[in-house]
């Protein structure tokens, strides 16, 4: 983790983030395209967020065994492989588009650090969004009969990835506008530096 903190927060460069950003966001409008239509073509009873958070084992089941009454388990089951795709190109896309805004503070200011600190954390929504999608694969090898706890642990992760989405969400707006002024009071100061120069 420090190796990483160490490599953004002067590489890629200002150029190739801009490129890289810019792809995962392309990346990221497509997966997010494809998850939505795989999911609503399982007919999934309820929006997926509800199914997440439900903290219910017994709901979990019901929704599984209409599933299975509607052969869209396997559907399903493949909706969950996209997820990945998914969860990848939000990875990517979070994390590019912190560091990226951590280049408009100067090199080695506090803004900056805190902009790379926050690109890292960042990554914790998709690992946990990850770590869901695992505990979703073990409770489909036995949809209406899994142990109960997986159900406590697979909301668990998805609390812990909405959590960490909204941080993302909050987190670059703010140092977008705190970057700005960052920019706006250094333009100001150089003319008065060369004045007295």
């Amino acid at each position: 983790m420090k190796s990483l903190y160490r490599y953004f927060l002067q590489s890629p460069t200002t150029l190739a983030l801009i490129a890289l950003t810019s792809a995962a966001f392309i990346f990221n409008l497509w997966a997010s395209k494809i998850l939505t239509a795989s999911y609503i073509a399982s007919k999934f009873p309820v929006p997926y967020f509800e199914a997440q958070l439900s903290f219910n084992p017994e709901q979990l089941k019901t929704w599984y065994g209409f599933l299975i009454e509607q052969g869209m388990l396997d559907k399903y089951l493949q909706t969950q492989h996209i997820d990945s795709l998914f969860i990848l190109s939000t990875l990517l896309l979070h994390c590019l588009a912190l560091v990226l805004i951590s280049r408009l503070f100067v090199m080695n200011s506090k803004g900056r650090k805190i902009m790379v600190v926050c690109a890292l954390i960042s990554a914790i929504a998709p690992i946990s969004d990850q770590l869901e999608n695992l505990v979703t694969y073990i409770m489909l090898t036995n949809p209406t009969d899994f142990f109960n706890g997986l159900a406590y642990l697979y909301s668990s992760f998805a609390a812990i990835k909405f959590a960490f989405f909204v941080f993302a969400y909050v987190t670059a707006p703010i140092g977008l506008v705190a970057s700005l002024i960052s920019v706006i009071v250094r333009s100001k100061k150089s003319p008065l530096i060369s004045q007295h120069a």
